[in-house]
């Protein structure tokens, strides 16, 4: 989320002025799967639920928090879909790189009127 080159904060730095609304759309759609893959979480890893008024950034701020205390069993508890707790974690970190691209390719498109 906040590397020096590859993440959102860095794609989201590409944008000059006021972002395209694409960007937009993007980064309301990151929040959403951030919130959503949180919450599937809390349900069998008994993590506190993601707080509900958090943006993206200070979302990915209380990520930073409760994914250090996350421990192997936790990581290994199973989503009622089947998935386990660290495959849900790979799949969004997956989704993160690729919407930060997605993000950094909309963002230094240059904007005529």
């Amino acid at each position: 989320m906040n590397g020096p080159h590859f993440s959102v904060r860095a794609a989201l730095a590409l944008a000059d002025g006021q972002p395209p609304p694409r960007v937009a759309a993007l980064v309301a759609g990151l929040t959403s799967s951030k919130r959503t893959a949180w919450t599937q979480i809390a349900s069998v890893a008994g993590t506190p639920q993601p707080p509900g008024d958090a943006g993206l950034t200070r979302l990915a701020q209380w990520e930073q928090e409760v994914l250090p205390v996350l421990g192997e069993a936790q990581l290994l508890a199973r989503l009622p879909h089947g998935k386990t707790v660290r495959d849900l974690l790979l799949e969004h970190h997956r989704e993160l790189l690729w919407t930060a691209g997605l993000i950094a390719a909309q963002a230094s498109r240059v904007r005529t009127a």
